[in-house]
């Protein structure tokens, strides 16, 4: 048995891989679908899949050693251990292992795209604070512009008043009127590259949302997925059940019926000592099936117990995703906001110079 526990572990390490690089090539493909042309990921795909197929062939073998090994030890199981139901239930349980391996790598890419997103999120609510802060300057200088334009205006008229009057003064404002129009123009340039700055990041923020929806698409159909996965495993259960209560009809065998015999007592002892050996070797074969029975109920319930547990781990994985996807609409939502307010107060301070 320890040898075809060996075996055991080296399958579900396979299955694990398998199950990576099945996530990393749908990964793969939807990027190619993006850009078709690219070559590298091209080869990427093509690597994946030989990977994939190198590691099922393992698998496929590993399985048949695992089947020899077993039924070497079980030389004389009941027939219901070699039944058409038992193999199926048994390539059920091994397909259903496998497909929850590939949901949990599906996950932990949501996951990682998650963070991604997060990440970009908060790079960019502090680009939009650094840039409120710029946009502030840029709305104080132009106050200050405007009051300084119209100080000048007010002391040109008084000059060409003076003129007119023809009182000799020396102002010499043309530098400084030369100086505050340079100003100007750099802070219109500054506004206008502001401005090209924010658009930018609207649409940067636009795309997030698309990928976010997206990413919650992926969420929703992992949780069916599970859901489908779990129904399955109940059935399974099920039938182990069934399974169970044919093993202890099995246990419990039916008592012989006593035969008497009147004829004379020597015949009656040869009877008897020919039917001893016939009893004692359906009694060892009866004991050697329940063994064996009870060997593939436990091994079947402990594969059970696993299944159970790695679609419960699933279940939390997805409920942590869904958790960390509506903290991350929030981010958005808030974002947006502050965004909206920002343009309304650009616009009232327009109006007002």
């Amino acid at each position: 048995m320890d040898h075809v526990d060996l075996l055991r572990e080296q399958l579900k390490i396979l299955s694990g891989e398998v199950a990576f690089n099945t996530s990393a090539l749908k990964r793969l493909t939807e990027e190619a679908g993006r850009s078709p042309k690219n070559e590298k990921i091209q080869m990427e795909m093509k690597k994946k899949t030989d990977e994939i197929k190198g590691k099922q062939q393992q698998i496929a073998s590993l399985e048949r050693e695992i089947a020899h090994a077993t039924l070497g030890t079980q030389g004389k199981v009941d027939t219901l251990e070699h039944s058409p139901s038992y193999h199926e239930l048994l390539e059920q349980l091994n397909e259903k292992s496998l497909e929850l391996e590939v949901k949990a790598a599906d996950n932990r890419v949501i996951q990682d795209q998650l963070n991604e997103k997060i990440t970009e999120c908060m790079e960019l609510h502090a680009e939009v604070t650094h840039l409120k802060e710029q946009l502030s300057q840029a709305l104080e200088a132009k106050d200050l512009v405007s009051n300084s334009m119209i100080h000048n205006n007010r002391v040109n008229h008084e000059v060409e008043h003076l003129v007119d009057q023809d009182v000799p003064r020396e102002i010499s404002s043309e530098p400084q009127q030369k100086q505050q129009s340079v100003e100007i123009n750099e802070l219109k340039q500054k506004v206008s590259e502001l401005m090209e700055i924010k658009a930018q990041l609207e649409d940067r923020n636009q795309k997030l949302l698309e990928e976010s929806t997206y990413a919650k698409g992926l969420a929703s159909a992992a949780g069916v997925e599970l859901k489908a996965l779990s129904e399955e495993v109940t059935k399974l259960m099920n039938q182990n059940e069934k399974l169970a209560t044919e093993l202890s009809s099995l246990r419990s065998p039916t008592p012989a019926p006593r035969r008497f015999n009147n004829g004379p007592r020597g015949t009656r002892r040869e009877s008897m000592s020919r039917r001893e050996p016939a009893s004692r070797r359906d009694t060892n074969a009866s004991h050697e099936r329940e063994k064996a029975l009870e060997a593939l109920l436990m091994e079947k319930e402990q594969k059970e117990a696993e299944l159970q547990r790695k679609v419960e781990e699933s279940k939390q994985k997805e409920a942590f995703l869904e958790s960390e996807l509506a903290n991350m609409w929030v981010l958005v939502a808030k974002l947006k906001k502050s965004q909206g307010y920002d343009h309304e107060d650009l616009e009232a301070k327009h109006d007002g110079s």
